[in-house]
């Protein structure tokens, strides 16, 4: 009797964890882009953007639409005429093709910050960056 209640309470402990994992793994949303105009899209660069303590990447623009997310750190950012905004680990930010990113500035005087970016490109696109002559930075 004592192994068929073992039995049963290990079928009963396994049938539980097996409940208990998701078939999956979770997904969360971090950001719906339209890209407008749309544009046909052949090819994603994708770079990761590592920056030293108060770095900043200097004024700059692109010719194709940048979707970069923080994966350390945070980072002051002023793109086109949006208002600076403080971009955190986990968030997302759009760099539409022709808009000036003004700065993109590590928030932390003493830490590394880093980006990971996809550079949406087509075929007939080859010059993805266009760095523009400095801007000061607040």
């Amino acid at each position: 009797m004592s192994r068929w209640l073992i039995a049963l309470a290990a079928a009963t402990l396994l049938a539980l964890s097996a409940q208990a994992a998701p078939p999956i793994p979770a997904r969360k949303p971090l950001a719906v882009i339209p890209i407008a105009p749309g544009k046909a899209v052949s090819r994603v660069e994708t770079t990761e953007v590592d920056f030293l303590p108060d770095q900043a990447m200097p004024t700059h623009k692109h010719t194709v639409p940048v979707i970069c997310f923080v994966s350390k750190g945070a980072f002051r950012v002023k793109i086109g005429e949006a208002p600076e905004r403080l971009a955190t680990v986990g968030t997302t930010t759009y760099e539409p093709p022709g808009v000036t990113v003004h700065y993109f500035k590590n928030a932390s005087a003493t830490a590394h910050a880093e980006l990971l970016c996809a550079s949406l490109a087509g075929s007939e696109d080859k010059v993805l960056n266009v760095m523009l002559d400095p801007e000061p930075i607040p």
